[in-house]
């Protein structure tokens, strides 16, 4: 798994598509269980997958909830491998973020829309309806060391700036983002390690010197994410850990430990390959 913008299990796409071609895998379905301090361990009943296309994209995530209710996430792309939509489902059916850019790849622009499902199936989506709610413009320049984007609402007229700073190796070291109405700035730091892989991820506001949230990183030998600490307000509150099938290095198991009520949930995953 990838974690070069510091996205791993997140919602936006964070496996190595190559890894997953080469491998032919069609999707990771995991079982979900759960253990309480001095308890023991319980299947929660509920399951997550990850689904991918043959070109090693994740093509869709669904998750199962205690009501049995299932959400979905689906992704497409363009023939750059540019992510072009991201698209949810809800209790009041789907909104979707789509995505467009210039010939750089660089986004020119973000459009948030609700949309109805031509079909019953959650799963099998088809846009019937989409409903246009607000649209954002991107204005991109960049230098050697840096990079800004101007952001646009709706109205055309620009509502926040963001400043990419880099080191002369070209790794990403801050983000940051300012309200141009209220002057409001928010940041994220990163730090890597000696391989170059991201080994922390820190969020700012304004001139506060302890960071609102902190994620730390650890990898294997072959670059995986092996361990996921979370901090709020320099108190750690969350720790994961990352098991792979030694055999092939597919994701095996997620565990996650709370460490405010010390509940630990085990994610035991299945492959599935294309023939």
């Amino acid at each position: 798994m990838e974690n070069e913008k510091g996205t791993i299990l997140s919602d936006d796409p964070f496996f190595n598509e190559k890894f997953i071609k080469s491998v032919k895998l069609k999707s990771i379905t995991g079982t979900i269980s759960s253990k309480k301090e001095l308890g023991t361990i319980s299947n929660t009943g509920r399951k997550q997958a990850f689904l991918f296309n043959k070109n090693g994209s994740l093509k869709g995530f669904y998750k199962t909830r205690k009501n049995r209710d299932t959400s979905f996430i689906f992704y497409e792309y363009d023939e750059s491998s540019n992510l072009t939509v991201k698209r949810y489902s809800d209790s009041y059916g789907f909104y979707s973020y789509t995505y467009s850019y210039n010939e750089k790849d660089e986004m020119i622009k973000k459009v948030y829309a609700r949309e109805k499902n031509a079909n019953k199936a959650k799963i099998n989506f088809k846009l019937g309806e989409q409903y246009v709610v607000f649209e954002e413009g991107y204005s991109t320049t960049k230098n050697d060391t840096s990079e800004t984007r101007l952001i646009l609402n709706s109205n055309g007229r620009p509502y926040q700036e963001q400043s990419l700073i880099y080191n002369n190796l070209g790794y990403l070291e801050k983000v940051e983002s300012k309200l141009l109405i209220n002057n409001e700035i928010t940041k994220e730091v990163f730090e890597y390690n000696d391989r170059g892989f991201i080994k922390s991820k820190q969020f700012f506001d304004g001139d506060d010197t302890i960071p609102r949230m902190k994620f730390l990183y650890n990898y294997d030998e072959w670059g995986n994410v092996t361990f996921i600490d979370e901090y709020k307000q320099n108190t750690r509150v969350k720790h994961k850990e990352i098991l792979y099938d030694q055999s092939n290095l597919i994701i095996k198991t997620i565990l996650s430990q709370d460490l405010t009520s010390n509940l630990i949930t085990i994610i035991k995953f299945k492959p599935e390959f294309y023939d």
